[in-house]
């Protein structure tokens, strides 16, 4: 079902500081800069290009955006990996530039791995090994985001169409 979106173009973070971000998200991603944004001569957004997936990544300063504090802690980036392999080699590029990665982790869905970028922000990247269940499922984590269980009726009060 859906309505015939084929994938995600652009996913758009916020950030505290676009110079920063943009220069740690090129180098852990290996991105290319290919745009930047301006308002009355200040900068206040910059894509980054991935050549090989061809999609692209927004990151907009943070202070551009009334009423948005702070995504610290948050996971606004999922990235599609094609392999657990991938996931491995990238947790080892990772932990070879300094990031402490937390992960290669497996679970129900595949594998992956977690890096926090400089404003708190997770990025993750994963392996799925088979395409998602299409019935309900809710999951339980711990504070440290580690699963710890799973359960069959939703909390939420959300109809089906």
């Amino acid at each position: 079902m859906g309505v015939g979106v084929t994938g995600i173009v652009a996913a758009t973070v916020m950030v505290r500081d676009l110079t920063r971000s943009a220069r740690w998200y090129r180098e852990v991603l290996d991105l290319k800069f290919i745009r930047e944004f301006t308002v009355d001569g200040t900068v206040w957004g910059v894509v980054l290009h991935d050549q090989d997936a061809d999609f692209v990544i927004v990151l907009q300063d943070l202070s551009t955006v009334p009423g948005v504090r702070d995504l610290h802690g948050s996971r606004p980036l999922v990235l599609n990996a094609p392999s657990r392999e991938m996931v491995e080699k990238l947790a080892g590029r990772l932990g070879g530039l300094g990031l402490d990665p937390r992960g290669p982790v497996t679970d129900a869905d595949g594998t992956f791995v977690d890096v926090v970028d400089p404003d708190g922000i997770v990025l993750r990247v994963r392996h799925v090994t088979s395409p998602p269940d299409t019935g309900f499922q809710g999951v339980t984590y711990d504070a440290d985001g580690t699963v710890t269980g799973t359960y069959a009726t939703p909390t939420l009060d959300v109809p089906t169409p």
